[in-house]
């Protein structure tokens, strides 16, 4: 029955997915790809100002990356002697001397620190705990705020150690400058920074994209951006809003499926009484089916016992013809047992002639096989011999064939040629004979012409 009521349900909800699924059409259709507003049109920095920029935070995040792996390369000198040089091994131990003297010195004003939060402590209870705790972080990580609670000499000590540490770094960085060997030496050892010095230098490399992306940006596509930008919050904003209308439809169709459940599961109570109904009158029924069923088996036992005296009886009978049977046939299994090994000690017997029957046929068999080997070697040679004289003699026949189709095509032209010669000399005796003929009736013309003149 709650299987119709979630039925239900899933058809309202389906009947609202189109809705989510046009709004998500239209959005792909009316709206630019995200990856091409986003993203600048320019791939490299053409500007010089811009290439500078990018040049000094590159240059910033390599120097970082030196300084930091200082305590390093003091650690172990002995590795980066010889690339370092004496100079600026001698500027790196120099350095390191400072920075731990910097750091003795703000020991006093840590631990003074400290003193002046546990008083505080006292004083205020857990609150003033809790505050002091917050000023000694707070002092520990900015430097101006500790050499307000020291003295005014510590102070001045503390300030001429920063500056001289920081003409040592410039003086290191320079000789780094200088020494490309010595800074890819260096920066190949970039795996043992702790993870707050690769945070710093991460952030450095972020910044870095940032300002190129920024300047590879022109500002019409800023503008772009930010109606893009524009353009997502007020979809977003639409968005918002169908999908809170589509939650109280959602929140509509589940109250209205909550009731259905409930009603189903009145009915289904409902039937669970009746079915505990049926349950027992069906026991009644068994019961009383179950009484009839011992009485028909007893009646059935009393019935079976009667067959059962009567089956024996038969049993016995039949065990008595058995052995009769059994004891007229003893006599034919002898006879036949006699029969048996006769016919065994004639099989033996076949088999033995048989077998020195067959040691005979083997010895001559092998005997015909040894001719027949010796007789085939000999057929081999001859053969190999008639393959010499039958490419011989189909040679010879070759050149004679050739001889008789020679002879053949020169008779075949001599023939043409005598023929070709009649026919030239058959034309030539009837072209002088029509000659003779035309001549003969020219002389004939002109002589009846000089016999009318003279008349």
């Amino acid at each position: 029955m709650a299987d119709v009521a979630l039925a239900a349900a899933s058809k309202q909800t389906h009947s609202r997915t189109p809705i989510m699924g046009s709004l998500g059409g239209t959005s792909k259709r009316n709206q630019p790809d995200a990856l091409r507003v986003l993203d600048p049109a320019r791939k490299k920095l053409t500007a010089v100002e811009s290439q500078r920029i990018v040049a000094v935070l590159e240059d910033a995040i390599k120097r970082g990356e030196l300084l930091a792996l200082l305590p390093h390369i003091n650690k172990n000198m002995d590795r980066f002697s010889v690339v370092l040089g004496v100079e600026l091994k001698r500027e790196v131990e120099h350095h390191c001397e400072l920075q731990r003297t910097f750091n003795g010195l703000l020991m006093p004003k840590e631990s003074t620190g400290e003193r002046g939060s546990s008083a505080g402590s006292t004083r205020t209870g857990s609150a003033g705990s809790r505050k002091g705790s917050a000023t000694t972080s707070k002092t520990a990580g900015d430097y101006s705020d500790m050499y307000s609670m020291v003295s005014e000499q510590q102070t001045r000590k503390l300030q001429m150690v920063q500056q001289q540490l920081s003409h040592s770094t410039r003086n290191i960085l320079r000789l780094f400058s200088i020494n490309p060997a010595a800074v890819s030496a260096v920066r190949a050892e970039n795996h043992v920074l702790t993870a707050q010095e690769k945070e710093l230098l991460g952030g450095l490399a972020e910044l870095k994209e940032i300002c190129v992306e920024r300047l590879l940006m022109t500002p019409l596509e800023e503008r772009q951006r930010a109606d893009y930008v524009d353009s997502i919050t007020i979809r977003d904003r639409k968005n918002a809003q169908v999908i809170e209308k589509l939650e109280v439809e959602l929140q509509e169709a589940e109250d209205e499926r909550d009731m259905e459940i409930s009603k189903r599961n009145d009915h289904i109570r409902k039937l669970k009484n009746q079915l505990h109904t049926i349950e027992k009158f069906s026991e009644d029924h068994i019961r009383r089916t179950k009484m009839d069923a011992d009485k028909e088996e007893q009646a059935d036992n009393r019935n079976s016992e009667s067959k059962k005296g009567k089956l024996q009886q038969e049993i016995n009978q039949l065990k008595q013809q058995l052995a009769n049977l059994t004891a007229e046939h003893r006599e034919s299994e002898l006879a036949l047992r006699k029969r048996k090994f006769k016919i065994e000690t004639e099989v033996e017997n076949w088999i033995q002639k048989y077998d020195a029957d067959m040691g005979d046929r083997q010895t001559e068999y092998e005997e015909v096989d040894a001719v027949y080997t010796e007789e085939k070697a000999q057929l081999n040679e001859l053969e190999e011999k008639f393959k010499t004289l039958e490419a011989e003699y189909t040679k010879i026949m070759e050149e004679k064939r050739i001889a008789a189709e020679k002879k053949e095509q020169e008779e075949r032209e001599l023939e043409m040629a005598i023929r070709a010669a009649t026919v030239v000399q058959a034309f030539w005796r009837s072209y002088k004979v029509r000659k003779m003929l035309k001549q003969k009736t020219k002389g004939k013309g002109k002589g009846k012409k000089g016999k009318k003149g003279k008349k």
